[in-house]
């Protein structure tokens, strides 16, 4: 087991537009945006551990609820046909939660490029989205 800490940037964003234009058949809504990354961003790190997944952010999340970060990290192995490693997750949050910023999303995102880094570095964008 590798007990390095992986770490990646997760830039925070400003909409500039946003047109709803209407709800999806999967129930999630299509959208149209600008928008545009600003210097405020949250830190992601990743570190593999002998079993399960923990996330430490500092917020206050629900309990017995799997967290996006974990559902993602999840697919993400499932994807791959491989069981998922132990996982500690550490949020260094900067970007507001529940602002509109994209901390949730982005740090998602950086998670699942940590995981692409680090178990399939051959995996594209593409298969990666």
């Amino acid at each position: 087991m590798n007990s390095m800490v992986w770490e990646r940037e997760a830039p925070a964003k400003i909409n500039l537009t946003l047109d709803i234009l209407g709800r999806r058949p999967d129930g999630y809504h299509e959208m149209r945006m600008v928008m545009q990354t600003v210097s405020l961003c949250d830190t992601v790190q990743v570190e593999e551990t002998a079993e399960g997944f923990r996330l430490e952010s500092g917020l206050d999340l629900p309990e017995g609820k799997k967290t996006l970060e974990q559902q993602a990290a999840e697919a993400f192995f499932r994807t791959l046909g491989l069981p998922a490693p132990g996982l500690r997750v550490r949020l260094i949050k900067r970007t507001p939660a529940y602002a509109g910023m994209g901390g949730g999303s982005a740090d998602v995102a950086a998670l699942l490029r940590i995981l692409r880094d680090h178990w399939c570095p051959n995996m594209t964008d593409a298969a990666l989205e």
